[in-house]
């Protein structure tokens, strides 16, 4: 009989070994941590390129500018008189005389936003998880921060108002997620500094005076730098504790591997579980890929991934832009069920004006999108990819866009949604469900599936018992060995995507598609 004291021991034992110790921040013990379940299953999310830079988005001087200025302020601090500098001095002041993107900041006053409102547009989108950027690389802080004042609740709208929108966002229901880009800050400004310091004529330059650092955090020593973006950092962690977080650059440098061990560790404590975007930055099996645009993506990918893009139809027209026009509600439905087959998702951003209202392209996109998954979510929320995830155009349907001054191509882009079509489907399952997703309309009226004809072992004893357009109901169907041939309904749920539930007799197969491990390559950090 044990005694006592072992059966105490034992007990203290096993608890011991359920409570998981601390992450540490090297990738050794970071990389012990999963993707959750939920991340998985979640296939959409919507979040918002918006800040200082989108007051600018309704000057004059030329296309994507507020996506220029971003960067570096790109223009605005050049020693010559560029036209991206004399906009600036027009609307804003003399760069020379020490006027400056702290000054841009206070016109930015986020004046009509109401995070209420924005939330619930988020939520007709059927995004899952959902937030804004909370620091780009022009270093301003989206929130009230006591690191920094040059954040939104010191500086232009006086509000926190990531805080705002991520409390808006939790209570109906959606994960939370933000976004970092300032891991590449440092880097960014350097040019600019010397550029600065090598004309005598800038010596007033805003950018330069140490009185101002308290702004222009990023213009210190590496070492400083690296200490105020982990402040920072960890500051958003702690304050908002947000489900997700999205580094653009950043991996291996500037703190980063401690910022992941306290997210972790964070999260661990609330009892949350918690997603890291990887776009490349983090070296393979971590987090949940994310390719820009479908840039360098393999065809299918066994590891969670998504697509990250703008709403507007340039290939980089992330932040608002007077006269954007918008990607149609169609175009992204189908990519959203190309790359759900393909064991993907797609993160969607919002390019809000800079008062925190939206164009109207903007609302009818999001709205439309959401309007079709309360019909088809089945076919895409909680899915996997089936055996054969694609029928149809299944090559690399990449293509470029033109930059309207240089001609210069674009990165690639993928899928180009102009090429799916009807004879195009898409295969996910859910559970014992499998799904047909065909990516347009047949004139004949007939959909023909040729990798379900009878050829296609479907589940253990082969056979189809019954199958569903979703949001119609029941439709008939033939099966032959040349196809699998379904009767459409006189009025169509929706012309877009048609989404068929198919049950099988039997165990439906569970196969996963055939991949080669050596194609499984990481996002390309753009």
């Amino acid at each position: 009989m044990k005694s006592i004291f072992t059966c105490f021991a034992l007990a203290f034992a096993t608890v011991t070994a359920a409570v998981r110790a601390e992450y540490e921040p090297n990738w050794d013990s970071l990389r012990e941590h999963q993707v959750p379940q939920w991340a998985k299953d979640a296939k959409f999310g919507v979040y918002a390129h918006w800040g200082i830079y989108s007051q600018v988005g309704g000057w004059d001087v030329n296309k994507n500018w507020a996506n220029d200025v971003i960067c570096a302020y790109h223009g605005v601090y050049n020693p010559r008189m560029t036209d991206k500098r004399r906009e600036f001095e027009k609307y804003i002041g003399a760069v020379e005389e020490g006027v400056g993107y702290k000054d841009l900041a206070n016109q930015f006053k986020a004046e009509n936003f109401d995070p209420a409102a924005w939330a619930d547009l988020v939520k007709r989108s059927g995004a899952r998880y959902a937030g804004i950027c909370a620091v780009h690389h022009d270093g301003y802080a989206m929130w009230d921060s006591d690191v920094v004042d040059y954040c939104a609740g010191k500086l232009g709208p006086r509000r926190d108002l990531l805080g705002e929108i991520m409390k808006e966002i939790k209570k109906r229901g959606m994960k939370t997620m933000t976004s970092f880009h300032h891991g590449r800050t440092y880097k960014h400004f350097q040019s600019v500094r010397k550029n600065l310091e090598s004309t005598p004529e800038m010596a007033k330059a805003d950018l330069l005076d140490p009185s101002l650092r308290n702004y222009y955090w990023f213009m210190g020593d590496e070492e400083y730098f690296a200490k105020v973006r982990y402040d920072m950092t960890k500051e958003v962690i702690d304050k908002y504790k947000p489900d997700v977080l999205w580094f653009d650059g950043g991996g291996g440098g500037y703190g980063t591997e401690r910022i992941l061990a306290d997210f972790f560790n964070m999260t661990e404590k609330e009892g949350k579980d918690v997603c890291v975007h990887n776009k490349g930055n983090f070296g393979k099996n971590f987090g949940l890929y994310s390719y820009e645009n479908g840039h360098k993506r393999p065809l299918y990918i066994e590891w969670p991934w998504e697509d990250d893009t703008p709403s507007a139809i340039g290939w980089c027209d992330w932040s608002w832009q007077k006269g954007m026009e918008y990607k149609k509600p169609r175009d992204v439905v189908v990519r959203l069920c190309d790359l759900v087959a393909r064991n993907g998702g797609l993160l969607l951003s919002m390019n809000p004006r800079p008062d925190g209202t939206m164009d109207q392209g903007q609302i009818d996109l999001l709205e439309g999108i959401g309007s079709w998954l309360s019909q088809n979510g089945e076919a895409i929320y909680d899915a996997v990819p089936w055996k054969i995830f694609a029928e149809g155009h299944t090559e690399k349907l990449e293509y470029f866009q033109y930059h309207h001054d240089s001609k210069k191509p674009s990165r690639g882009i993928q899928p180009d949604p102009s090429k799916l079509d009807h004879t195009d489907v898409r295969f996910t399952r859910n559970g014992e469900k499998l799904y047909a997703t065909m990516l347009g309309v047949p004139p004949s009226g007939v959909v023909k599936i040729q990798s379900l004809s009878t050829e296609t072992s479907v589940s253990n004893i082969n056979k189809i018992k019954s199958i569903k357009l979703l949001g119609h109901g029941a439709v008939k169907w033939k099966r032959s060995d040349e196809f699998l041939a379904i009767e459409l309904p006189p009025t169509l749920p929706n012309e877009w995507a048609l989404s068929f539930e198919i049950q099988v007799e039997g165990e439906l197969d569970k196969s996963k598609p055939p991949y080669d491990e050596k194609l499984m390559t990481l996002p390309k950090q753009t």
